[in-house]
């Protein structure tokens, strides 16, 4: 799959910015049981396989069985299978590539009885888990997931020493089990939880944006890209590869990442706010207007309000899909500025202590994956000047990342202490009411108006708390404090290498400097996950 667009200023940009991105779905077939039924067995695969469909309706993808080269049953029934009429409905034929122990690479014997293409992919012995076999080992290592076909044990809590599930589970693949005998199946799925990486990978697939906000944003990225580049002094061929393939991933990824965002803050403020006013409304008409029943009618909307927010929040995936998009945002941006220098911009890694930021197989990472297969590495250069290349590096990339954080820094600073100084001046003005509740200064007869002085008072005690504790939950969930050191700490280290690199005196240096962007950016937004990740939307 390859993303283009016009270079022109006045041509279609990103033609193909809203094609499904495509994956290969590695399927490792393992048979441990001699006696099985195979049209049965055949049933359960196929079951497997039309979940999979089911799942990935928007994303194009493509089946590699991996088996073992050494005769087996599994040859037999994948020959079967591929026979099977459910391919007539599936874009992509299957591949098949088949393990061998190193040194047996050369088939001493054609595995399948048809016409079936295959490649041999050799394993180490050494290379294996103590105690396994090499080959069911790679299989398992190489698969998004395994269809293992014996060791029926369904809702066993352990596995026995030795076991397929034993050697899944350490490797963390999902396993598919198929009863020998019967074609039932159930899902093991340890860490990568593979079925789940599919389905959101699906839905970001599914994903819609209007065309003309794409193309408008698009417009302004490429302009100010180019804009970079010829003060910079650069050739104005330099970064249109990078702009004809990764923009327009990383154009529609943003705009996803802002919706789900705004999506995010206003139901999350909105439920905050509702839960203090349905206080107030309540109060109100308990304390002033006992006969008034439409009071109570607007409670109940409040509150219907409120479960409708954290129902649409929940069904939407607000909180998930902003983090998750706003994280493969900022990879392809980093992938963008690396590419053009001929690095490629590895897969998120991630450290022990960052172990709840993404797993390997989360669908970002997939997805990323993906994308990366469509960078223009063949059209990098490494005879561009240098002097022009630092400058744009450190205009482009890492001085429009420092604005972003010291803005970002200054805004959540600012934030936490207007809420701060709100939430305690209400509190302070709950006791002050509350004081004058207490000694009788609200006991006086009528007030303007015809209203009870006694009343006002415990009306206003009772509200202003519950107003303070709203202010004080969005100000928890949006972790402004939290968000405001670490930016802090992040413009520091932007602007030490935004001045390393101004003195690098090699394309070596200046690569090098640029690796640890990439890093300092990656680790940035790993412990930005970390910290959203519990700010769900809740009624508090």
């Amino acid at each position: 799959m390859k993303q283009t667009a016009e270079t022109s200023e006045g041509a279609f940009p990103g033609r193909d910015w809203d094609q499904p991105l495509s994956i290969v779905i590695q399927a490792g077939l393992i048979i441990s049981e001699a006696h099985f039924e195979t049209g049965r067995v055949l049933e359960g695969i196929r079951a497997t396989i039309l979940r999979l469909e089911s799942i990935l309706k928007k994303t194009d993808h493509m089946y590699r069985f991996v088996l073992p080269f050494r005769p087996g049953p599994e040859h037999a029934v994948l020959e079967t299978l591929l026979d099977d009429t459910i391919w007539d409905h599936i874009s992509h034929r299957p591949q098949v590539l088949l393990i061998a122990e190193q040194g047996h690479e050369e088939p001493e014997f054609f595995p399948f009885e048809g016409e079936i293409s295959f490649d041999i992919a050799p394993v180490a012995p050494e290379e294996a888990i103590f105690g396994y076999d090499p080959v069911d080992d790679a299989i398992i290592d190489l698969s998004n997931l395994v269809i293992l076909v014996g060791e029926w044990e369904p809702g066993a809590t352990t596995y026995r020493q030795g076991s397929m599930f034993e050697l899944a589970q350490v490797h963390g693949t999902t396993v598919v089990a198929v009863d020998p005998g019967t074609g039932e199946t159930y899902e093991l799925s340890h860490d990568d939880r593979i079925f789940e990486t599919y389905t959101q990978l699906d839905e970001y697939n599914r994903e819609t944006i209007p065309s003309a906000l794409y193309h408008d944003t698009y417009r302004r990225y490429r302009k100010m890209l180019r804009t970079e580049a010829e003060k910079a002094g650069l050739p104005e061929d330099l970064i249109e590869p990078a702009s004809d393939t990764l923009l327009p991933y990383f154009t529609r990824t943003q705009l996803l990442a802002r919706r789900y965002r705004r999506y995010y803050t206003m139901a999350g403020t909105c439920v905050s706010l509702l839960s203090a006013l349905a206080v107030a409304t309540i109060t109100c008409q308990t304390l002033f207007f006992p006969d008034v029943i439409w009071l109570i009618w607007l409670e109940v909307v409040e509150i219907l309000c409120i479960i409708i927010l954290m129902a649409a929040s929940r069904h939407g995936d607000f909180h998930r899909k902003w983090i998750d998009y706003n994280f493969l945002a900022e990879r392809i941006r980093a992938a963008f500025f690396l590419c053009i220098v001929c690095i490629h911009c590895e897969s998120s890694d991630t450290p022990p202590h960052m172990s709840l930021s993404n797993r390997p197989n989360d669908w970002m990472v997939i997805a990323f994956e993906s994308i990366m297969e469509t960078r223009p590495i063949s059209y990098c250069r490494l005879d561009i000047p240098f002097a022009p290349m630092k400058k744009f590096f450190r205009s482009a990339w890492i001085s429009n990342r420092l604005r972003f954080y010291e803005k970002a820094s200054a805004h959540a600073s600012r934030t936490y202490i207007i809420m701060l100084i709100l939430g305690e001046v209400l509190f302070v003005g709950t006791l002050i009411f509350a004081v004058m509740h207490a000694v009788g200064l609200g006991h006086a007869p009528g007030m303007p108006g015809g209203l009870n002085a006694s009343l006002a008072l415990a009306y206003f005690t009772i509200t202003l708390p519950a107003m303070g504790s709203a202010i004080a939950a969005i100000r928890l969930q949006r972790e402004y404090l939290r968000n405001g050191e670490r930016y802090a700490h992040v413009v520091r280290h932007l602007t030490a290498i935004r001045s390393n690199v101004r003195h690098a005196h090699s394309m070596e240096d200046l690569c090098s400097l640029l690796e640890e962007m990439n890093e300092l950016t990656l680790r940035e937004q790993q412990n930005w996950r970390i910290v959203f990740r519990f700010r769900r939307i809740e009624a508090m």
